[in-house]
Parts: structure tokens; C-alpha cells; sequence
């Protein structure tokens, strides 16, 4: 009776079947490291492929003709760090933060000017930015690399399943690098330059537009519903976000201010719409240490001069903020400067207000006239983004596109 349950009453087959069940048993777990690890080797080769596509892109703005030397300086440059300052003690921390970032963009500066000295200084903080971009795609590749090494030497079938189920998001933040890398090489537009796009589009042509080097920041003083306005945004159209918090700092000392408006593209959750304007209170400003660092300063002048601050926020899907401009992001340009005007005429009869146009200034210059070429570039940029996504949709759909894996697993075993 036993027998038949195992084989139907045939011993041979028992035995077959268990032998087969003990293979299965001991070579599964290898099997499944097998095709996980093909997997993960062909996205970080991807990944890879990535960084060099935005190495070359770089090297053919520098040069028609890029030399090996250059190929191998910039691939060196892709080593870059920064190291933040120790905390341990925190009084002052906020000093030492904006020492080391404006070294360290010194320091960029400085290399691409050596190794692209026929480019003007708008170029050259273009190609800087690019560079610093490329470097994040090259330092996503060797930490799935060094993941994927540790898995082939131990066997980690648990961490390459981790790994594996994380590579999407981690692909699509490497893909969302490499177009800024391209729309910073091209001085074109992205998506967290909506802020300082507002305020460019608010200052008229024939109005004096006064310019902070150091702070890396220009404003013009208007009138917006019968109010003194000031608009200031980073010096454009190079690519940078400037100091803001340092031309608070300033500005403040000079002229009165009474209420600050700050305009900023918002992090949306995924589900949410980009576009979506928002309003709200404090430094809309928020990210990494650099960030934080520019709202505490401006915190700081507001909170010693009892000034308010309003704020009003472009909601943006996670990597959008380095895609070259959405659609959506774009056509929220005149609800916001709407928004901005309501907000300036709600106020007290007499205040004088500053409003800042917070982000990457990359494409847009520093009043109305420049958003001719800006706008250009955007649609440029939508036309192609719709193709890019009309093409992916139809690759998903593809029979082999769906059986990927067993593709890339069969390439390892063949190996």
C-alpha cells in the first residue's frame, strides 16, 4: 500500500523519486542564487552602460573629439567625495557644512575649467552639475557590485532576493540621473526648477535685476498688487541652486522685510498628481543636510526679525525633480504665480515681502525674457519623454520582454 503511494507499486520508481527529491533538495537553493545573480549582473551592467552613456555625453559637450586622457580624468573625477563635517559637537555644525559645500563646488569648478577651459561659466557650472550626477549613477553601480560580490563568494540567497527586489527603484533612480545628466549638458530645464521658473516669469524685462555673485543669486524689486515685492530666485540660466539661505542673510540687511513667500517643488507620494500647487507655512525648502542647511539660515533671520514665512509647494513624484520638466509641472507655472499674487494681496497694506524661487536653476534665466528659449526646451523635452514612454509600454507588452529573467539566467548557467 505504501508502496503504491510512492510509485504506484513499482520499488524503482520509489527509489527514483526519492533520489530526485534529494537533488532537488540540495541544488534548488543553488539553482535560485543561480538566476537571481544572473539577473542582478545584467541590471548592474545596465547600470554601468548608464554611467558611461553619461560619461560620453559629457565628454562630447567639452569636445567633438574626446581624447583618452580626458575619458580617464573624468572617469577619475567619478571618485569624487565629500565628507560631512563631525557633529559630535553640533554648535556650529551649520558653518562647517557651508565650508565644505562651497569648497567641494570650488573644487568642481575647478576641475572642469582645466579640463574644458573653452567653456563659459555658465557651461561650466552646467557640466559641473552633470558630473556630480554621473558620479551618483557610478556609485549606485559599484554598491550593487559589491552586494553582488559578497552573494557569489557566500552564497546569500537571502540577500540577493533583497537586492533583487529592490533593483527596479534602484534602476529607476539611476535612469532619473542619467536624464539630468542630459538636461544639464543641454541647459535645459527640470523639474525641480519650477520655483525658480515662477519667479522668472514674474519679473518683467525692463526691470533692474541685481546680481549676487557670491550667493550665487539674482532679484528684482517690483510692484505685485500694488505692493513692494521682491523676486529672487538663483543666477541663472546656468545650472545651480545658489545659497539662499546666505542671500536671506543679506538681503535682510538691507532692505526691510516683513513677510517671505517661498515657492519650491514639493515631494509627492506615489498615486499623487504632479503639478498639484500647494499652500503652506515655514521654509518649504526640505531634502539632504545641503537643504536643511539653507532653511535653517533662513529660519534663523526669520525667527531674530519676527518675520513670517508662507509657502507654497508644486507637488513632484520622486525622481521628477531631476527629470527634465513634466507636462504637468510646467502647467502649474500660472496657478502658482495666481497663488503667489492671492497670497501678496492678502497681506498688511504697507509690507514690503520677498519671495524666493527655491531649486535648480539649470535653463532658466533671471527675468521674462528668458523663458522663450526655457519653454522651448521643456516641450522639446515633453515631445520626447511621451515617445520614450509610448516605447516602453509597447516593450512591456513583448512575449520575450516578460520572459527577461529565464533569458538572463540561461546567459549565466552558459557562461
Amino acid at each position: 500500500m505504501n508502496l503504491m503511494q510512492f510509485g504506484g507499486g513499482d520499488w524503482i520508481s520509489s527509489i527514483i523519486w526519492f533520489i530526485l527529491l534529494f537533488v532537488f533538495i540540495l541544488f534548488y537553493p543553488r539553482l535560485m542564487i543561480y538566476q537571481v545573480v544572473a539577473k542582478i549582473q545584467k541590471d548592474l551592467d545596465d547600470i554601468f552602460l548608464m554611467a558611461d552613456k553619461g560619461r560620453d555625453r559629457i565628454m562630447k559637450k567639452i569636445t567633438k573629439k574626446p581624447s583618452k586622457e580626458l575619458k580617464e580624468k573624468i572617469s577619475n573625477f567619478m571618485e569624487f567625495f565629500i565628507a560631512t563635517p563631525v557633529t559630535l559637537d553640533p554648535y556650529g555644525i551649520v558653518n562647517k557644512i557651508h565650508m565644505v559645500i562651497k569648497h567641494a563646488e570650488d573644487r568642481e569648478l575647478e576641475f572642469v575649467r582645466e579640463i574644458a577651459p573653452n567653456l563659459s561659466d555658465e557651461e561650466v557650472k552646467d557640466v559641473s552639475t552633470a558630473l556630480i550626477h554621473n558620479a551618483g549613477i557610478y556609485q549606485i553601480a559599484k554598491i550593487i557590485r559589491h552586494y553582488l560580490e559578497l552573494i557569489k563568494r557566500y552564497r546569500l540567497l537571502q540577500i540577493a532576493m533583497l537586492i533583487q527586489m529592490q533593483i527596479p527603484l534602484i534602476k529607476k533612480v539611476a535612469d532619473a540621473l542619467l536624464k539630468s545628466v542630459e538636461a544639464f549638458v543641454d541647459n535645459a530645464p527640470v523639474g525641480d526648477g519650477i520655483g525658480p521658473l515662477v519667479i522668472a516669469s514674474m519679473i518683467p524685462e525692463k526691470a533692474k535685476v541685481v546680481k549676487l555673485k557670491d550667493e550665487q543669486f539674482a532679484y528684482a524689486k517690483v510692484k505685485i498688487e500694488g505692493k513692494d515685492v521682491i523676486l529672487a530666485k538663483a543666477l541663472g540660466p546656468g545650472t545651480t541652486i545658489g545659497y539662499p539661505g546666505k542671500f536671506v542673510e543679506k538681503i535682510s540687511k538691507r532692505e526691510k522685510i516683513d513677510r517671505i513667500i517661498t515657492v519650491d517643488a514639493a515631494g509627492a507620494l506615489y498615486g499623487e498628481k504632479d503639478g498639484v500647487v500647494m499652500d503652506g507655512v515655514g521654509v518649504g525648502q526640505r531634502g539632504n543636510e545641503i537643504l536643511s542647511y539653507h532653511s535653517f539660515q533662513i529660519e534663523e533671520v526669520a525667527l531674530k526679525k519676527g518675520i513670517p514665512i508662507d509657502s507654497i509647494g508644486i507637488k513632484e513624484v520622486g525622481e521628477n525633480a531631476i527629470y527634465p520638466m513634466k507636462e504637468e509641472i510646467y502647467k502649474s507655472l500660472k496657478t502658482t504665480v495666481e497663488r503667489i499674487k492671492e497670497l501678496i494681496r492678502k497681506g498688511k497694506k504697507n509690507e514690503k515681502i520677498l519671495v524666493i524661487g527655491f531649486g535648480n536653476t539649470s535653463g532658466v534665466g533671471n527675468n521674462r525674457s528668458s523663458l522663450k528659449l526655457a519653454e522651448e526646451k521643456i516641450k522639446k523635452n515633453i515631445m520626447k519623454m511621451k515617445k520614450e514612454e509610448r516605447e516602453r509600454k509597447k516593450k512591456q507588452q513583448s512575449f520575450w520582454y516578460k520572459l527577461g529573467i529565464f533569458g538572463a539566467s540561461s546567459q549565466f548557467l552558459l557562461r
